[in-house]
């Protein structure tokens, strides 16, 4: 049975007392996170602000550009804020715990370098009991904007370079994984081939050392998301795997004012080599 407690700044998520997720929110951070993922019996999947990347945690929320606001990177220790944004938790909602799963609602604010609040985020992630070789997890963020329009943007260029194209849901994965195997809905695993193309759902998996098993992460873009299905943007190589659904990669999105704009992902972990019918299967399970 799951057991999900608060321990300070973080939702402390077990499976018959062994550790399977966290979620984040330090009051001090640029945004909440779910960082450490794993199957139960199983190493890490994630990895939390590496040297490459400080701002790359675990599995997280960000986007680019929100009204120009960097809400991605984060200033040095020091340096001046202006132009960077924080996206500030503000409070439980919900969280419960059932033979069907465990559920929290979180509520943050999309704050820039001034105070001026951008947006208000409803943030709902759903577990379900895991399995021996699989762990899904269901997460939804409500987006609703204030007193005017938000654009969802980033910054468009030569693929890979200068922080271009970031927007949306993202997972680093632990360097001892790299590089590894990627596979899309279409069957493509050529990671250059994959980025900056659209598919229902994208995978990278790599063998740990620690028992020379294959593990992993799979995304799966809903279909009731803005530009489904979306643009991947994936890095494979050693100390960089990273794989992000990009739904802004091509194009902006206008959230008007006062209205909602959500995204829902369906997230697998999983131990083994990638089975493309097996995804393909959970796919239109979720679509259901």
């Amino acid at each position: 049975m799951f057991l999900l407690n608060q321990v300070g700044n973080t939702l402390r998520l077990t499976w018959q007392d062994e550790l399977i997720m966290d979620y984040n929110f330090p009051p001090d951070g640029y945004r909440p996170y779910w960082h450490p993922l794993r199957l139960p019996d199983s190493p890490i999947v994630t990895m939390n602000q590496p040297e490459d990347h400080i701002h790359h945690q675990g599995m997280w929320m960000a986007w680019k550009m929100v009204n120009n606001v960097n809400f991605w990177e984060q200033p040095a220790p020091d340096a001046n804020p202006a132009g960077y944004g924080r996206i500030v938790h503000q409070k439980i909602q919900d969280q419960s715990v059932n033979q069907n799963g465990a559920s929290f609602t979180t509520e943050n604010s999309w704050i820039d370098w001034l105070g001026t609040k951008h947006l208000s985020e409803n943030r709902t992630t759903f577990v379900h009991p895991p399995t021996t070789n699989n762990l899904v997890i269901d997460i939804s963020f409500d987006f609703k904007s204030n007193d005017q329009d938000v654009i969802f943007d980033l910054k468009r260029g030569k693929p890979g370079g200068g922080g271009l194209f970031y927007s949306g849901l993202t997972i680093r994965f632990d360097n001892i994984l790299t590089p590894g195997k990627v596979l899309d809905a279409n069957g493509q695993t050529n990671t250059e081939k994959i980025f900056g193309n659209q598919s229902e759902w994208c995978s990278l998996a790599g063998v740990h050392p620690e028992d020379n098993h294959a593990y992993g992460a799979i995304i799966i873009d809903s279909p009731s998301n803005p530009h489904h299905p979306t643009t991947w943007w994936v890095r494979n190589t050693k100390n960089y795997g990273l794989l992000h659904p990009s739904p802004t990669y091509y194009e902006p999105i206008t959230l008007k004012k006062n209205e909602v704009l959500t995204f829902k992902y369906r997230v697998i972990l999983h131990r083994g080599d990638i089975n493309k019918k097996l995804v393909n299967t959970i796919s239109q399970d979720y679509k259901k």
